[in-house]
């Protein structure tokens, strides 16, 4: 497990240098660092605190800076990693860090031709971020240049800034080297953070709660298991359903709408995660002809693993001309169910919310235009870490948690509560959810109740999911890495 000691990171990298010529103690005054620079009383309260230091002759330099291969000595220090072996004979000194930053997620990948290279301010900038725990969802960017969400984060915890013109425009200049006196800026704010009075803490991550995203209006109260594993609730509409996809084999429909089930949401196809290509589900069209003749309620789901945004309209446009033979069928929505398989193998893997975000958004955006209900699919992890629902409240949220009752801080339409329910006609254990607005056929006195603002609902677990590995790096270096993951409730099954 990752240790870490955040307000630590990147104060080291003014503190020490890695290359053949020590740093030795300056004067309490450095004589290139004038009072009234800027950066003067920032480097001057870190080197009274022993975290800054200067060169032999006086100076500190503060134009200079530091290499990949010192941040990476200095950052995996400061997380506590142990100190690895020396280099061997005719090795850069810094190449046994890089397997070590490497194993810490700092990176996906590394060559070795950048150890002397001179990290960006955005570089810097997303791992401070990631130092801090902080995910890339955030608010609009103040900066003409640059929207990248790690940036934005650090801009509205008062960390980095960036340059604000005689007219007002404020640029961050993504792509300029880094160097010593802004590092000693961000080292003391980082310093004198304190995150955990404003964010919340879900799993590795600080997390801020999203503006504009309906709190959950559900509590642990209103919901009920049976004997048989089917959960019901007591605070207004509901139905039971399920989703499936060919991995059912051949179901027997009229056995499930006698068996109390409500609707069907059925996968018409998907991207496969390793390879990304289009598949088709090969029994998508025997389930929606069963389930229709059964009198269910239909609606369907893509299992997505867009990474761009084109790659988002391909899924859809081929998700939408499977569906066109039962448009006047299908009463329930039309699902994006974008999830994170495979680990470091996936092809997703270390790719931004906000990409994610473009993605499920460019995906809905066809669904709705095409006159379906549009949803958006996720579990806890994506919903909190690797979307940004703020961006996504146009469209109906469908929450998977395995549990007795749900823990979302958001509000959501459907909930999928478990993947291992026992329905008639079906062969094996298949997905169970509960719908809280009354789509299709459905009625009820007491719909969807609506967003109040309550705290999450602290629930106790009833099926334990396995954890995945942790990934091993294979983006390039400027690319975010991406915390352990683990596996989740998802519906392609």
């Amino acid at each position: 497990m990752k240790k870490r000691i955040a307000i630590l990171l990147l104060a080291v990298l003014l503190a020490a240098s890695s290359s053949t010529t020590a740093l030795a103690a300056p004067g309490p005054l450095f004589s290139d660092l004038p009072e009234d620079r800027w950066s003067h009383q920032y480097v001057s309260d870190l080197y009274r605190q022993g975290v800054v230091n200067g060169y032999p002759d006086g100076t500190f330099q503060p134009f200079g800076s530091v290499t990949y291969g010192e941040a990476f000595k200095l950052i995996l220090l400061s997380i506590g990693v142990k100190e690895p072996a020396p280099a061997g004979p005719g090795e850069h000194w810094a190449m046994p860090y890089v397997q070590l930053a490497l194993d810490n997620r700092l990176m996906y990948s590394f060559n070795d031709a950048y150890l002397n290279a001179v990290p960006t301010r955005l570089t810097v900038a997303r791992m401070t971020a990631r130092a801090l725990d902080l995910t890339d969802i955030s608010g609009p960017s103040p900066y003409a240049d640059c929207e990248d969400g790690y940036v934005v984060e650090l801009y509205e915890k008062g960390i980095m800034d960036g340059f604000l013109s005689e007219d007002g425009v404020r640029t961050f200049r993504p792509d300029k080297p880094i160097s010593r006196e802004e590092l000693a800026a961000i080292v003391w704010r980082v310093r004198n953070a304190n995150l955990k009075d404003t964010m919340i803490r879900f799993n590795n991550y600080y997390i801020d709660r999203l503006d504009g995203v309906p709190a959950s209006p559900f509590t642990s109260g209103q919901f009920s298991r049976d004997d048989g594993g089917r959960i019901s609730y007591s605070g207004g509409y509901f139905a039971h359903g399920i989703d499936v996809s060919g991995h059912k084999g051949i179901i027997d429909w009229e056995a499930v709408a006698a068996d109390g089930i409500d609707f069907a949401i059925i996968r018409a196809g998907n991207r496969a995660w390793g390879s990304g290509v289009l598949m088709e589900d090969s029994k998508f069209e025997g389930n929606m002809q069963g389930a229709i003749a059964a009198g269910l309620d239909v609606g369907a789901y893509y299992f997505s693993n867009a990474i761009t945004v084109a790659e988002a309209e391909e899924e859809a446009d081929a998700f939408l001309a499977r569906l066109e033979p039962y448009r006047e069928h299908i009463t329930y929505p039309v699902v994006c169910d974008w999830e994170y398989l495979g680990g470091n193998e996936s092809r997703a893997y270390g790719v931004d919310a906000r990409i994610i975000t473009q993605c499920i958004d460019a995906f809905c955006k066809k669904v709705a235009a095409a006159g379906y209900t549009p949803m958006v699919y996720f579990n806890e992890y994506c919903g909190y870490v690797k979307m940004d629902l703020s961006k996504l409240t146009q469209y109906q949220f469908w929450y998977a948690e395995y549990a007795n009752s749900p823990s979302c801080m958001y509000n959501f339409q459907f909930w999928q509560y478990s993947s291992k329910g026992k329905v008639a006609g079906i062969g094996s254990d298949v997905d169970m959810n509960l719908c809280f607005v009354p789509f299709g056929k459905g009625t009820g006195e007491n719909p969807d109740p609506g967003p109040e603002e309550t705290d999450p609902v602290e629930t106790e677990p009833v099926e334990t999911d396995p954890v995945e590995t942790e990934p091993v790096e294979t983006a390039p270096v400027e690319t975010v890495p991406v915390e352990p993951e683990p596996t989740v409730p998802g519906i392609m099954v």
